[in-house]
This record gives structure tokens, C-alpha cells and sequence, in this order.
């Protein structure tokens, strides 16, 4: 199907997101409405038909006042509803693309989930902190960093960190079965859980690195982890014999090559380095 040149159509599963460009708010609506009449020709033609009930227009500007109307855009002959906010596959957009509502979305939702769990999680009984543990990095880790390479900008402001960093460490108090006046810092260190802002910087370089072809370290799964029994043992010499030549190197690499460096001493004394 051809779209016009301003509008990108986004399909997954049973769900269709168009997005169209426009230099104003009108120029927008025009486009929209000409490929909505294609994608409903299409629908019609193949036996299908989108719910217009459940389309909604989100308009997104940077513009604070004068191109903020409302939009008169169509499908199947009904004016389709305009709102401020619109959530697509788990992630919540609003008008300013700002992503603050997603982010109180998440942590408002996963607040009373833990509190819940707080009741069969006391100091001395109930569920272990290792079962905690493995609940949070195999649950709640996944679903708070969901979406990351989309929305991590959002956590450059402190206000939205702070949600963030406050969902974890209560989570990390029920780990390391500790008080509750522990601070962020110190409850990740005792729970055993890396910070949730390296987590999501994480998701944000392998996705980066995956899509556009970065070589990078991927994290080892543990059952490829040397055994401690194979790890070679490495031991200073008790005698320096003369005119040995000692090599150290990190193992570090830069454009398929390994960097190295060179210093030879002669009576204690530095000689030629390069």
C-alpha cells in the first residue's frame, strides 16, 4: 500500500499506529485523512474492519499555544476521538512526547505490587531474600526498563530518577531484609542489585548496538562462566633473573588490535619507553 511521503504506518499483532507529519496542524489532518481513506479501502477489501471506537488521535507538538486545535481526522465515515495521552503497546505517549506520564504509569502501577509482597516478606519469616531477589531481577527489572531505548530521556529529569530509584529501593529493603530508613545507595549494594539507571543503560547500548551493527561485550550467562578450578593462577617470581623482560598487558582492544606499550630500565633507571 502507498502512503504519502509524510506518513509512516507501524503494525503489530492486531495493532496500527499511523504516523503523519505536517508543517501545521492542518497539514497534518490532511494527510492523515487521505492515507486513513487507503488503510480503509484495504480493511474493506480484504473483510476486515478497524473499530473506530477504539482509534484515537494524539496530536504532538513542541508548540505551546496557536497550532494546538482540534483535529477533524476520519475513518469509516466517524470522527475519531482526540485525546492527550495515548498508551501503544505498554508504553504511554502524551502530546509533548515528554514521557513523564509512562513513567508514573510504571511506578504508580508497581508500588502497591510490592507493598503486597511486603506482607509475605518479613524480617524473620515468609519469603527469603534470594526468592526476593530472583523476583525482582526475573519480573519487576524487566517490566521497569521496558521500552528503555524509547523513553530513557526522561530520566535525565531528577523528579522522574527519583520515582524510579524509590519503586527499587523499596524492593531492595524486602531483599536485604533491612530498615526502612536505608538509603537508595546503600540498599543496592546490600540487596546485591546493580542501581536501576546502569539496568536501563544497559538495555539502551545492546539495543543501540544490536540494530546497528556495534561490536560490543554482551554479558556471559553463567554457564559459560570459567570454573574457579580452570582459572590459571598467577604468581610473582621469588628470583629475578638478569635481563628478564616482564610484559603487562589489560587485554583491552581497539579496531581488531591490541595496544601496547614498552619500557626498558637499566640500573634502575628509565632508558627509552615508547
Amino acid at each position: 500500500m502507498d502512503f504519502t511521503h509524510c506518513t509512516r504506518v507501524i503494525a503489530f499483532a492486531d495493532d496500527l499506529l499511523a504516523l503523519t507529519r505536517g508543517k501545521c496542524t492542518l497539514d497534518a489532518e490532511n494527510y492523515a485523512n487521505q492515507d486513513l481513506q487507503k488503510i480503509e479501502n484495504w480493511a474493506r477489501e480484504n473483510k476486515m474492519h478497524f473499530n473506530e471506537n477504539k482509534s484515537k488521535v494524539l496530536l504532538l507538538t513542541k508548540k505551546t499555544s496557536g497550532d494546538n486545535r482540534t483535529l477533524n481526522i476520519y475513518l469509516n465515515n466517524k470522527r475519531l476521538e482526540q485525546v492527550s495521552k495515548l498508551k501503544y503497546l505498554g508504553i504511554c505517549l502524551d502530546s509533548r512526547f515528554s514521557f513523564d506520564r509512562h513513567v508514573n504509569y510504571i511506578t504508580g502501577k508497581y508500588t502497591p505490587v510490592i507493598n503486597m509482597l511486603a506482607k509475605s516478606a518479613k524480617l524473620k519469616w515468609g519469603v527469603g531474600h534470594q526468592a526476593l531477589k530472583v523476583i525482582y531481577i526475573g519480573a519487576i527489572e524487566p517490566i521497569l526498563t521496558y521500552g528503555a531505548p524509547i523513553w530513557e530521556k526522561a530520566l535525565t529529569k531528577q523528579n522522574n530518577l527519583r520515582k524510579y530509584q524509590h519503586v527499587q529501593r523499596m524492593m531492595n529493603i524486602k531483599i536485604a531484609k533491612a530498615f526502612r530508613t536505608l538509603s537508595y545507595e546503600a540498599s543496592c549494594v546490600l540487596a546485591g542489585v546493580r542501581p536501576i539507571r546502569l539496568a536501563i543503560e544497559e538495555k539502551v547500548r545492546t539495543y543501540k548496538a544490536t540494530h546497528n551493527n556495534i561490536e560490543y561485550d554482551a554479558p556471559l550467562e553463567v554457564s559459560y562462566w570459567p570454573h574457579r578450578a580452570e582459572i590459571p593462577l598467577i604468581r610473582e617470581p621469588t628470583e629475578i633473573p638478569h635481563n628478564v623482560i616482564d610484559i603487562f598487558m589489560d587485554g583491552s582492544k581497539i579496531g581488531g588490535k591490541v595496544g601496547a606499550a614498552a619500557v626498558i630500565i637499566k640500573d634502575d633507571k628509565i632508558i627509552h619507553q615508547s
